[in-house]
Order: structure tokens, then C-alpha cells, then sequence
């Protein structure tokens, strides 16, 4: 009995201490969304004219690359920068 109860506190403790760990990396789903609606707002366009690359881990945070077809005015690449905790911190239009 001393036993079950010893493994049901250590299984305890490792589930929330693994859920503390996931907890601390944004959604990716949710950096995804944020820089499809950012870069459609930016660049006036709908968010299906939007294709975004896989998020990458940077230094400061994440980033996720894309493309947004502006019509007559042409594609735009630009770059969504996220830090740390998942905030967007900037939309980086590549210049030509």
C-alpha cells in the first residue's frame, strides 16, 4: 500500500512538472494565426492570400517566414518575429 501511494505522488509530481515545461512554449498554432492576420492586415489583403513558412526557434524567440500575394503590387515577403512567450514582436517586410 506505502508503495502505490509513494509511485501515485511521483507519478503526480511528474505530471505536473511536465505540464509546467509544455506550458512554457507558445501554441504554435496561435503564432501561426497571429502572423496570418498581421500580414493580411499589413499588406491588405485576405488571409488566404497569406502562405506561411514552419516556425523557426530563433535566439530571441521564433520566426516564421512567408509570402503575401498583393496582386497588381506583387508578392511580399516578410518575416513574423515572435519572442520568447509567443508575443509578436515585429512584421519584417523584406525590401527589394
Amino acid at each position: 500500500m506505502r508503495h502505490s501511494a509513494l509511485f501515485l505522488a511521483a507519478s503526480l509530481t511528474l505530471v505536473l512538472s511536465s505540464h509546467a515545461f509544455a506550458s512554457d512554449r507558445p501554441n504554435p498554432g496561435k503564432l501561426t494565426t497571429r502572423c496570418l492576420d498581421a500580414a493580411a492586415k499589413k499588406f491588405d489583403v485576405k488571409n488566404d492570400y497569406v502562405q506561411l513558412q514552419p516556425i523557426q526557434a530563433a535566439d530571441s524567440g521564433y520566426t516564421i517566414a512567408g509570402i503575401a500575394d498583393a496582386g497588381m503590387d506583387g508578392k511580399k515577403n516578410f518575416t513574423c518575429q515572435f519572442d520568447k512567450k509567443g508575443k509578436l514582436a515585429n512584421l519584417v517586410p523584406e525590401g527589394k
